[in-house]
């Protein structure tokens, strides 16, 4: 058989034993089991050259005779005549006897169809308005129990299948990771199975941030468990750290007889299953940021210079010993001198000279020059400085580091000091442990070999792709005259909604700034998902109401929006592909969409090339626009160039990882 992703040369670890993965799944995990150290995962072996073969074949024999999803209707009768034959008023006591005919024959379509009607009898009971999936959303679902990545457009229909995998797979005993990209999402979709699951006897939980650790535990009890991938992730990055790597079921039941029960150093009970709404952003887009744990150095040591700094500054006179220039802070010799003879007893940095007066002159720039909530404010303890003009260096100097900190000592907070990395994993490493890994997205072409590359994923249309976002684009000069234009735009939106659509938030600080020189009021979603950013978004739909979303703050759309306000969505800067900006025009419910771009963004020049950042100049002229025609084409030639740019990095990524991988092997440990 070739390799896929429910039957490879992979191996589940449990424990200390290995069995193949095909044979643990679907199985019921006892609570006996994962207390003494039973924590099942997928530890996936480099494939040779014959396996990376037959796997590419593999891929195209799906892509040619497999994309779409056989026998919908016939499986949604058979589901129908099953919701039907169910008895509404007894859930529970049809429920033990699904469980044992699943363990027997855990692929059975008539099962699986069996598992499905439950679930929307239980539906029906809880007074829901969607009680029957389309043909559609059933075949999504049955695509996930298969695992593979289903291709359905609405945001609900999405979320249907999703709860009809999950429920089978809780039905069976597995647990499940519902995955999605924000956490506000993740919420939602807890709300919408959390009536219908109860009914079934399935309990189901929210992780979230900032929660403690006994109801983080609470939460991961249940057998449903939805949450952020990041979220999710990082507790097993944690449970690995706790348990010294690779968990073994002798040493789990070795500390359950002594009294340290394995427990208390880990929250998850494995890698079960993993359902993941959104898969082409959380699977692909977010694979290049990887999921890691830190820590703040020891800065006792650091605070100590930079107090003996301030004080030896503080004893220092105007005019006498130094001067406040315009641009820097200058000692005058008879205070070199004078600072020789002070820090001679304490030697260390304060022994070179150079760096010495350069820490004194930034210490009284400290004391003189920076002024609270001028120059710097200071919340919730931190000292946070404006952010740098756009077209800057995005790393700040060094001296603009040291300042903050003498700033920090001198008003008393915390240094933000260095962190140092405990533990580092990648997304596509955490998504591979688990032993069921299947997801959902709109719309996968093009995305079809980066999914089977990395997750041995194929990809199935279940639902018709959803319309393609219409979009115009302008070309400016400058920055200035893209922001001109902006402000024209909104003045000019008349009773629309106007959402503006950034990636960087210099850029939206200087696009607010100017919004309020001109008497502009905008809301701002960031993606923190607080109160506030979710009334902006829900201003849309006043006239007129102005929204700068910067990327990805759309994640946090729990719905798609249809008002009845037309909204107008203005892209200001170049994103990663297409496929982004239709993210966000649907994520707001936008009719009309135009991307602006400007010539001087490092991007647009580094995508379009010299010679059509040429032509495109050429063809402006004295104007500072460029044709319609000319725009057109050079937004969409810096869109796809990006695309594939981001599709190469995570190539790359991913290629790397593996090369380590091979490196590492002769450790014994690939970790």
């Amino acid at each position: 058989m070739a390799p896929s992703r429910l039957r490879s040369s992979s191996t589940v670890r449990s424990g200390s034993c290995s069995c193949d993965a095909s044979r643990c799944e679907g199985a019921e995990v006892n609570a006996s089991d994962v207390h003494a150290g039973f924590y099942p995962e997928r530890d996936a072996t480099p494939e040779s050259v014959w396996d990376r073969a037959w796997s590419a074949g593999e891929f195209w024999i799906r892509q040619l005779f497999r994309r779409r999803v056989p026998q919908a209707a016939p499986f949604a009768h058979a589901v129908a005549r099953c919701t039907a034959n169910v008895d509404a008023a007894n859930l529970d006591a049809q429920i033990p006897g699904l469980r044992f005919r699943l363990r027997r024959t855990p692929r059975s379509g008539a099962l699986l169809a069996e598992c499905f009607g439950l679930y929307c009898a239980a539906l029906r009971g809880s007074g829901s308005a969607t009680s029957t999936p389309s043909p559609e959303v059933l075949g999504a679902a049955r695509i996930l129990m298969q695992g593979g990545v289903a291709e359905i457009a609405g945001m609900s229909e999405r979320r249907c299948a999703l709860a009809l995998a999950a429920a089978a797979m809780a039905l069976r005993g597995t647990p499940v990771h519902l995955l999605s990209s924000s956490e506000a999402r993740a919420r939602g979709l807890s709300e919408v199975m959390r009536e219908p699951m109860a009914a079934l006897g399935i309990g189901v939980g929210v992780v979230t941030q900032g929660m403690d650790a006994r109801a983080r535990g609470a939460a991961y009890a249940n057998l449903v468990v939805c949450g952020a991938l990041r979220e999710i992730g990082i507790d097993y990055l944690r449970d690995r750290m706790s348990l010294g790597g690779r968990p073994r079921r002798v040493l789990g039941r070795l500390d359950r007889l002594s009294g340290d029960t394995a427990a208390d150093r880990h929250v998850l009970s494995g890698m079960h299953c993993a359902l993941v709404d959104d898969a082409d952003r959380l699977m692909l887009d977010d694979s290049r940021v990887p999921l890691a744990i830190s820590t703040e150095t020891d800065q006792s040591g650091e605070r100590l210079l930079y107090e003996q700094a301030l004080e030896l500054a503080r004893v220092l006179r105007e005019t006498v010993d130094f001067t406040i220039g315009v641009e820097r802070t200058e000692l005058t010799p008879e205070c070199s001198r004078r600072l020789a003879q002070l820090t001679q007893a304490l030697g260390g940095v304060w022994a070179a000279r150079e760096r010495r007066e350069e820490l004194i002159a930034l210490a009284l720039d400290a004391l003189h020059v920076a002024q609270r909530d001028r120059d710097y404010r200071v919340i919730q303890g931190r000292v946070q400085f404006p952010p740098e003009p756009a077209g800057t260096a995005e790393e700040p100097s060094v001296e603009r580091l040291l300042l903050q900190k003498l700033v920090e000592v001198k008003e008393g907070c915390r240094l933000s000091g260095r962190r140092v990395v405990l533990a580092q994993i990648s997304v596509p490493r955490v998504l591979g442990r688990y032993l069921h890994l299947a997801g959902v997205c709109g719309d996968a072409r093009g995305l079809e070999r980066e999914f089977w590359r990395s997750y041995r994923l194929h990809t199935a249309q279940a639902a018709p792709y959803p319309p393609p976002v219409p979009w115009t684009a302008r070309l400016f000069a400058g920055a200035k005259a893209r922001q001109e234009a902006l402000i024209e735009c909104v003045r000019s939106g008349d009773r629309r909604a106007i959402v503006i659509g950034l990636r960087s938030p210099a850029e939206a600080h200087a696009l607010l700034e100017a919004f309020a020189q001109s008497a502009i009021q905008a809301g701002v979603a960031s993606g923190a998902g607080s109160a506030a950013e979710q009334q902006a978004v829900a201003g849309l739909d006043t006239p007129g109401a102005v929204l700068v979303s910067i990327y990805p703050a759309e994640r946090n759309v729990l719905h798609a929006r249809a008002s009845a306000i037309p909204v107008s969505l203005l892209v200001a800067e170049l994103h990663d592909g297409e496929r982004h900006v239709a993210h966000i025009a649907r994520a707001y419910g936008a009719t009309a969409c135009e991307v602006l771009l400007s010539l001087e963004d490092e991007d647009v020049k580094k995508f379009l090339g010299p010679r059509a950042v040429a032509a495109a100049g050429r063809a402006m002229g004295s104007s500072a626009e460029a044709p319609p025609g000319v725009a057109l084409r050079c937004a969409r030639r810096a869109l796809t160039s990006a695309a594939r740019a981001a599709a190469a990095a995570r190539r790359d990524a991913l290629m790397a990882e593996r090369s380590l991988d091979d490196l590492l092997a002769f450790s014994g440990q690939r970790e």
